[in-house]
């Protein structure tokens, strides 16, 4: 399995890890999650004030530490699903035609998969497209780009407990 990217399990960086396998390039580093995390810890900050800068919950809330992220290299799933974004069939299929033309392998994972809501909400709606997807514009990894589109398997062993 020499083509498929594989990230090597470093500390607690699971989320990124994860990332990276799934979208199979290295896309997230510790610092971008470290800047989504900060992000969010900012706009909770900011709501919290809302209810009043002097009250005891939002100085309560100034002594905690982040929930979005630790110095072990924990992030909140908060980080993980600051990303996604819903695409139309119509972008998706021109991102894989995209990718396949530029020598990237597409695999389809076909069978019975488990429903979930999003699945049946998409049943329902059409997607409408108003802004090109995020995904689309995202430059590769140097890293990826020099290795001429090929990736490589790397064995991990990510624990299987959250901290």
């Amino acid at each position: 399995m020499e083509f498929i990217f594989h990230e090597k399990q470093e500390g607690s960086l699971c989320a990124q890890h994860c990332l990276n396998n799934l979208l199979q390039g290295e896309y997230f580093s510790p610092v971008e999650l470290a800047s989504i995390a900060h992000q969010l810890d900012e706009e909770e900050r900011m709501r919290m004030a809302e209810g009043g800068v002097t009250s005891e919950d939002y100085r309560a809330f100034l002594q905690q530490p982040s929930g979005n992220m630790d110095d072990t290299g924990f992030f909140s799933i908060q980080v993980i699903t600051n990303g996604p974004e819903l695409i139309s069939d119509t972008y998706l299929a021109l991102f894989l035609s995209k990718l396949q033309k530029e020598g990237y392998s597409v695999f389809v994972v076909k069978g019975d998969l488990p429903d979930c809501e999003a699945d049946q909400l998409l049943q329902t709606i059409r997607v409408k497209q108003r802004d090109r997807p995020k995904l689309t514009e995202r430059k590769l990894p140097l890293e990826k780009q020099q290795r001429d589109h090929k990736t490589t398997w790397r064995p991990t062993n990510c624990p299987n407990k959250m901290p």
